[in-house]
């Protein structure tokens, strides 16, 4: 006959003490930012140009995670373009400026898998495009065109555009975080400028992006 013991001596981990196992995770994360940034800014001051990444983030939240970054010292940007003009009782409002993608923002570090697994720590971040593991690589020379582009207004909503593409046509993405890759439309603009609704085959399998539609080539 076997007895079955009903009782049992210890206390389960990670609930003794007052730390909730949350913080205590944030507080690891917080570190591996704090030493990452660090590592970063080293390798800048001795001439080293370490890759851009891009984070997949709550949509609305790009600023809010950039600001996080900065003041963590982990170099991060945005990239902004003016917003669609609003038109009221015969009056144009000016467009607010938003994110040229929205739901990302980039981030430059050293390529070590627990640097940017930290970077999962902080709010509104999902995930870092490509995994941690096998994240992809952006170059700074193409940050700064995709950035200066922006800049520019090249990505504004208003900015006319000579270009037409329907559901279901192949396109090419020219700058950004999926720079050269290619893409299938899937809601198109009729007005010639503002923004469509692309699938991004990535990692076998499809990614939909809004971008605008300046950012766009036909194949």
């Amino acid at each position: 006959m076997i007895m079955q013991r009903r009782t049992f001596t210890g206390s389960p981990i990670a609930l003794q003490g007052p730390d909730r196992f949350a913080d205590r995770m944030r507080r690891i994360s917080d570190g591996l930012l704090d030493e990452g940034a660090l590592v970063t800014t080293n390798w800048r001051i001795n001439g080293g140009r370490a890759p851009w990444f891009a984070l997949r983030v709550w949509t609305g939240r790009e600023k809010a995670v950039e600001n996080s970054l900065t003041a963590m010292g982990v170099q991060s940007l945005v990239p902004m373009r003016k917003g669609p003009d609003l038109r009221r009782r015969g009056r144009v409002i000016e467009g607010q400026m938003m994110p040229v993608i929205h739901g990302y923002v980039l981030v430059q570090m050293v390529a070590l898998a627990e640097y940017l697994a930290g970077l999962l720590g902080v709010e509104h971040v999902i995930d870092v495009l490509g995994g941690c593991e096998r994240p992809m690589r952006l170059s700074d020379k193409e940050i700064s065109r995709f950035n200066a582009l922006a800049r520019n207004g090249d990505y504004d909503w208003e900015r006319p555009v000579a270009l037409v593409v329907r559901a279901g046509d192949p396109v090419w993405i020219t700058a950004g975080p999926f720079c050269d890759r290619k893409a299938v439309v899937v809601t198109p603009s009729k007005k010639g400028r503002g923004d469509v609704v692309v699938s991004i085959d990535f990692m076998g399998g499809q990614v939909p992006v809004t971008v605008p539609l300046a950012l766009l080539k036909k194949l």
